[in-house]
């Protein structure tokens, strides 16, 4: 799932010639709280609603938002898991996206990705989430993979983030629910299992599973 693909078509960007004023009456209109500005077909900067309304409302945007020299784009063929640190790092909600010539196409909305997401990682019945807590360097996709289908499933999924003690939290969304067998070989290899989700011959509420997860993940 690249940028590209993502991107929201009924959002568009601002202009520099846009007064403040035009630019609040749009984004209020479409419910988004920043947007990209664009001249000659460039990322300008972003504008913010909450900035806009410290504004005078009959200042141009070009005027009211100073250029940044770097603004926070993606590019057209940035995967998915790449478009969310940048999201994280800018403290957007909206990402711009440019061509390989660094032309604005459009916006992804981070709405979209944590849907995404949800539905890759969180639908009920279609697989157990494992929760894994190692350090980096026995971090191994090729030996996850190994252990998961050694007992008859498949990966279909992982998202890794950084803890706050250096170590990794890998959260591996699996084809199925019966997940015992696969914890005892991660046990095996000294992979710790923090918690299980989703899997039916795991003890706890399936509902309540859910509810964490998607705590888990703050989405």
């Amino acid at each position: 799932m690249i940028a590209k693909s993502l991107i929201n078509h009924n959002l568009s960007a601002l202009r520099t010639t846009d007064t403040v004023e035009a630019a609040i009456a749009f984004m209020m209109q479409m419910g988004v709280t920043e947007l990209p500005i664009i001249e000659n077909k460039k990322v300008y900067n972003y504008a913010r609603l909450a900035q806009l309304s410290q504004l005078p409302k009959n200042q141009n945007l070009d005027e009211a938002v100073p250029r940044h020299p770097y603004p926070a784009v993606a590019t057209e063929t940035n995967h998915l898991y790449e478009l969310i640190p940048l999201l994280a790092a800018n403290d957007l909600s909206n990402l711009a996206v440019c061509n390989n010539q660094g032309e604005f196409i459009g916006v992804v909305e981070q709405k979209l990705i944590n849907n995404y997401i949800a539905d890759s990682l969180t639908y009920k019945g279609l697989g157990a989430i494992l929760v894994l807590h190692l350090d980096g360097k026995d971090y191994a996709p090729s030996l996850l993979s190994r252990l998961v289908e050694e007992n008859g499933a498949k990966i279909l999924g992982l998202v890794i983030r950084n803890g706050e003690d250096g170590k990794l939290w890998v959260n591996m969304k699996i084809n199925t629910t019966l997940a015992k067998p696969i914890v005892a070989s991660l046990k095996r290899y000294s992979i710790q299992v923090e918690n299980v989700f989703l899997a039916e011959d795991h003890d706890g509420s399936s509902d309540k599973e859910y509810d964490i997860i998607m705590r888990f993940f703050d989405i």
